[in-house]
């Protein structure tokens, strides 16, 4: 196991193959065959953190887990905005030929996910999900479901100072926030997410950051017409249950789950449980495109 992975997957379910960014491609994991499941992590990780969804290879499908700018494979790589990210998302999907694709995207990846909604309407995509992530980070009277009931953008160019700073030494209370609350991960997962997050570049998590605070995907989820689906842990540190109401009541047909125990990384902290509501997203996804 690579040390970059943070929880161990099925022994059965074969490893990733790596793929470097070049050119306009990010650098990716791969492993299957089938329908496409794209995954698209979230902020100051990289793709490694989708290593217990290695199993769905085994379930029917090629999953394929891009790694943004700025993070891991794809470190070297500009374009520290959202839009951009999504960009390079959509020319991996043209660049493998993919279609009938379903998207899942964690965090920051939810937003990535979001925006090739918004701004790619030429994919081929069949669903459009995410995990644990709220439209608009920044708060207010009429939306108080952002980052940790209340956030601002002061906050946020305060987190991004910090990051450009010492992102070393910020890191680990970052990392912190993934788990569930009241509960401590061992001590290996803790140093898998400490070791993805140093091969991250500092100056593109700050600019990324403050990106993420400026956008808001309400408007883009009331207009929807690809399937989407909600995924959240129970009991995420950084988005109460009310965020997840809250986000579907925006497209009122989109599929909903929560993983019982888990925290804003369900993927990670519940692996079998969070592949488990995924199947069943996805399929739920499919039969409402039917109707």
């Amino acid at each position: 196991m690579d040390a970059s992975d943070p929880i161990p997957a099925s022994p059965a379910a074969p490893p990733y193959a790596l793929h470097p960014a070049r050119g306009a491609l990010p650098g990716w994991r791969e492993v299957g065959q089938g329908r496409p499941l794209l995954l698209l992590h979230g902020w100051s990780v990289n793709g490694a953190a989708f290593d217990g969804q290695r199993a769905l290879a085994l379930a029917g499908f090629r999953v394929i887990a891009p790694d943004h700018a700025g993070h891991g494979l794809s470190r070297q790589r500009a374009g520290a905005t959202v839009a951009a990210l999504a960009c390079d998302v959509a020319a991996l999907v043209g660049h493998l030929g993919l279609a009938d694709v379903v998207v899942a995207g964690w965090s920051m990846g939810a937003m990535v996910a979001w925006a090739l909604l918004r701004d790619q309407p030429q994919l081929p995509l069949a669903a459009v999900g995410s995990i644990d992530m709220t439209p608009r980070m920044v708060t207010d009277q009429g939306w108080p479901h952002g980052l940790h009931g209340h956030y601002e953008p002061a906050h946020a160019r305060q987190m991004a100072e910090r990051v450009r700073a010492d992102w070393p030494r910020l890191a680990p209370s970052v990392a912190s926030g993934l788990w569930a609350a009241g509960r401590r991960p061992e001590a290996a997962a803790t140093q898998r997410i400490a070791h993805m997050a140093q091969q991250c570049d500092a100056s593109a998590l700050a600019s990324l950051w403050e990106d993420m605070a400026r956008q808001d995907f309400r408007d883009t989820l009331r207009a929807a017409r690809l399937p989407l689906f909600h995924l959240y842990g129970e009991s995420s540190r950084l988005y109460a249950p009310a965020v997840g109401m809250a986000t579907r009541a925006l497209h009122p047909a989109a599929g909903y789950s929560v993983v019982a125990g888990a925290g804003h990384s369900p993927h990670m902290e519940q692996a079998q449980a969070f592949n488990a509501a995924l199947l069943a997203l996805i399929r739920d996804a499919g039969q409402a495109s039917m109707r």
